[in-house]
């Protein structure tokens, strides 16, 4: 172990260390036998009179247990529930987390819902100039102003902001209103029309990111209805519309607006993220061209498809081959229908079809053949848990006698440098942090357009101690070695993007009291430590950023950027009570830290 990594997880312990020595609060299940206790007396107190007439009569009566609290009241009357009067001896603080925990999951759900309509992808159109995201905005201003919150756009609609409180910002909760593209052919639920089923919550956006910022709205709401304001300055939700874009307006927020104390984004998982891999977008383009007349293959490559967008492992791949050196289309489709059986045998797992279609046009051959593989779509940060359809694609390729040109050539880069190795092993990079771990590589997009084949590809790095120039040599390395194996053909394509690194200041409270909050959500006694994740968030845009959810996988895998993107209400639920204290622990109590 290298000197400078023990001394990296010595100080990402000392925060938990600490905590050993603070008086704990009480746990969720503690709070609700302290809550039913008080509810006991209140309604004791208040049926006093009645008792003694019985106990004078000698009757005996079993303690009734307390009524639960209403939640379909207006705000105020059902805040009122949880006053002093209501829960005697229980301080305030509890009592607003009694009252997020009895009633804040039907509001979460309902904000997420009117959240998730807005169809906010950034495609062509910039937050300047996107409707759904100008749409959004309005709403939220309206819902702020309704609370008695401040809103206000920063830039062009890149970043809009919500305020409670007056001074200086103290505490920051960062989100993203933009959202990944949702095919509906990929969906089995209308990915813009969001319902529950079942106890989850589907819809693109209820997990990343408007979930996340609907349980961060509705715990400052209820807060304001128990009477709680900020103690030392104000408290921001900052709400970035480019994170699945170009970052440019959040990036113009940091450098220039004043900062938070403390900033937690929810965009991550739990139970802190104190340091992310390094985003790096590179692309291999090669001319289609034509073949050799004199290749003898059997089957030409004409067009492919896999992947919707960089940051998402394809769940579905297609190649379209046309019938070569004057063979059939029947002989074609059985030498591709032999080669998906051969492989089949090699990887049992595998979901592949082959069909003819029509080709108009198509110089005297009136059928294409297409072959297709189905896997699994996730986030490109966790392509270990899903399937890679590009992948399984570029094997079956690899069967059959295809006629030289640069889509073959690109396959065969896939299948030789991708398949089967998610850490860029193939590619060169061998070396592996100890908190980040190693390298991530996903081939994400295949496309053929204007007579060009592209692959998009998308690697997270961890920190090295070599730079940002040495890892530029590796890439080009690569490369290089990637256009000499192919005659020429595959080259790099345009808009390479190497992102540094995050590791966050953990020094003072806020780590410390996440992790605290965390463990005793989940009854968790012995001690953890902060994580880093290959993703990247908005959070690396703030010195002291770090992320507090919203992923648990004790709750489910994380869905989004994957079709049918849902989140459980369980999930849901614990999630704005583990942020709802958050805000209390740092903002809202006599001893905000």
């Amino acid at each position: 172990m290298r000197l400078s990594s023990l001394c990296l997880m010595c100080c990402l312990l000392a925060p938990t260390v600490a905590l050993a020595q603070s008086t704990p609060r009480p746990t969720p299940v503690q709070l609700r036998e302290l809550e039913r206790q008080a509810r006991i007396l209140y309604e004791r107190a208040q049926k006093a009179a009645v008792q003694r007439i019985k106990a004078q009569k000698g009757k005996e009566e079993k303690e009734p247990e307390p009524k639960p609290a209403n939640c379909k009241l207006p705000a105020a009357r059902r805040a009122a529930q949880f006053s002093e009067e209501a829960l005697p001896g229980i301080p305030l603080a509890d009592r607003y987390a009694l009252y997020v925990g009895a009633c804040g999951l039907e509001d979460v759900v309902r904000l997420t819902q009117q959240l998730v309509r807005f169809k906010t992808m950034n495609g062509e159109l910039p937050p300047a100039k996107n409707p759904e995201i100008i749409a959004m905005g309005k709403f939220l201003q309206q819902w702020g102003k309704a609370r008695g919150f401040g809103f206000r756009v920063a830039g062009r609609n890149d970043v809009f902001e919500l305020s409670w409180g007056e001074g200086a910002p103290h505490l920051g909760l960062v989100f993203h209103g933009d959202v990944v593209p949702a095919p509906p052919h990929e969906w089995k639920y209308k990915p813009f029309e969001p319902k529950v089923v079942n106890g989850r919550l589907y819809g693109r956006g209820v997990m990343d990111d408007k979930g996340p910022l609907a349980t961060a709205l509705v715990s400052l709401a209820m807060a304001q209805e128990m009477g709680l304001s900020p103690q030392k300055g104000k408290v921001l939700v900052i709400i970035g519309n480019d994170e699945e874009s170009s970052w440019e307006g959040m990036q113009e927020y940091a450098r220039t607006e004043q900062l938070p104390t403390h900033i937690i984004s929810v965009d991550s998982a739990y139970p802190v993220v104190v340091a992310q891999s390094g985003f790096v977008a590179v692309s291999l383009e090669a001319p289609l061209g034509t073949a050799d007349a004199a290749d003898r293959s059997v089957l030409l490559p004409v067009d492919a498809s896999a992947g919707e967008f960089l940051t998402q492992v394809p769940g579905a791949a297609s190649l379209s081959l046309a019938p070569f050196a004057g063979k059939s289309v029947e002989q074609g489709l059985a030498v591709v229908k032999t080669a998906v059986e051969a492989l089949r045998k090699e990887r049992p797992g595998l979901k592949a079809e082959v069909k003819t279609v029509p080709a108009a046009g198509a110089g005297g051959s009136t059928s294409r053949i297409v072959l297709s593989t189905q896997g699994q779509a996730v986030h490109a940060s966790i392509p270990e848990e899903g399937r890679n359809a590009l992948w399984d694609l570029a094997a079956i390729a690899e069967k059959l006698p295809l006629a030289d040109n640069g889509l073959t050539a690109m396959l065969r880069t896939v299948r030789r440098r991708f398949d089967g190795d998610h850490h860029g092993e193939r590619l060169g990079f061998t070396e592996k942090d100890l908190l980040m771990g190693p390298m991530i590589a996903a081939p994400t997009v295949l496309r053929v357009k204007e007579g060009k084949v592209s692959l998009g590809i998308n690697l997270r790095r961890p920190r090295s101690e070599e730079g940002n120039d040495d890892f530029h040599q590796a890439l080009d390395h690569a490369i290089a070695l990637i256009t000499q194996e192919t005659d020429g053909r595959v080259v790099e394509g345009p808009g390479r993007y190497v992102g540094d690194p995050h590791m966050a200041d953990v020094n003072g409270p806020l780590v410390a009291t996440l992790v605290d909050i965390y463990r005793r959500h989940r009854g968790i006694r012995e001690e953890i430590a902060p994580i880093s994740i290959r993703g990247g968030t908005y959070a690396r845009l703030f010195p002291r950023g770090v992320d507090f959810g919203p992923s648990l996988k004790e709750l489910g895998p994380y869905t989004g950027h994957a079709p049918d993107e849902s989140i459980s209400l369980e999930h849901l639920g614990l999630s704005t009570q583990m942020i709802a204290e958050a805000i209390h622990a740092l903002a809202l109590s006599p001893n905000a830290k």
